[in-house]
């Protein structure tokens, strides 16, 4: 884990990860995007390095078929998100069909992911991700939801409390699958509450069940750029 203090923290986030895609431009990459204020990176990547070696899809999703809550659809409304379409970017859709569950979701997306790395062994998976607040990364929360994220799947569906979080229905990517399968992970995050709980995950041991934002020690390259 490696921490950039920077002024321009977005624009360093963006040109972090064109030089990631430009890195394995010679090989099938898996982008992994996180949604809120991470979005906001991606209109600081070069629309040069995108192509149709490139899978793009979300880390996380909110289950809802309402396009202001909805991740992919949300990432659909970005200046990035047409850029690669402009450059036939191919895409892993995690719109809610219409009668589709949170369970058929889940199954949908953890197929889909599965698919795309039998069919592409030597591929690279790129993600991009947050940390809220209450140091949450992706869909995982701290606390215990019935749920193991250390377990052998890659994505599980399950619901929060609305204590929690306002969006209670998850998908998300496990803490197995950040920890086996992400090659290269940009963490974006900005704000006092997030500096601090950086600065925690840095200087003290912490548990990966109160902070789920701890899985970032434990993944293989991960850089977070935050306000100097």
């Amino acid at each position: 884990m490696k921490i950039i203090e920077t002024e321009q923290p977005k624009e360093d986030a963006g040109q972090s990860l064109t030089d990631a895609l430009r890195e394995h431009s010679k090989k099938p990459i898996l982008l992994m995007v996180s949604g809120g204020s991470a979005f906001s990176l991606l209109d600081f990547v070069e629309p040069s390095v995108l192509g149709p070696h490139i899978t793009l899809t979300v880390l996380d999703e909110r289950f809802s078929s309402d396009p202001a809550i909805n991740n992919f659809t949300q990432l659909e409304q970005t200046k990035f998100f047409a850029s690669c379409i402009n450059k036939r970017v191919q895409t892993i859709s995690t719109k809610v069909l219409e009668y589709e569950s949170l369970h058929g979701l889940h199954n949908r997306f953890d197929t889909a992911l599965h698919t795309w790395k039998e069919q592409n062994e030597d591929g690279v998976i790129i993600a991009t991700m947050g940390i809220g607040p209450d140091g949450h990364t992706a869909g995982i929360f701290p606390g215990e939801h019935g749920v193991d994220f250390n377990d052998n799947t890659w994505v599980v569906g399950y619901t929060v409390p609305k204590e929690v979080n306002q969006y209670p229905e998850r998908v998300t990517v496990t803490n197995t699958f950040l920890r086996n399968k992400v090659d290269q992970a940009i963490v974006y995050a900005v704000g006092s509450d997030k500096y601090r709980l950086i600065q925690k995950l840095q200087a003290t041991e912490t548990s990966i069940q109160e902070i789920p934002a701890t899985i970032f020690k434990e993944m293989p390259f991960l850089i977070i750029f935050t306000h100097s």
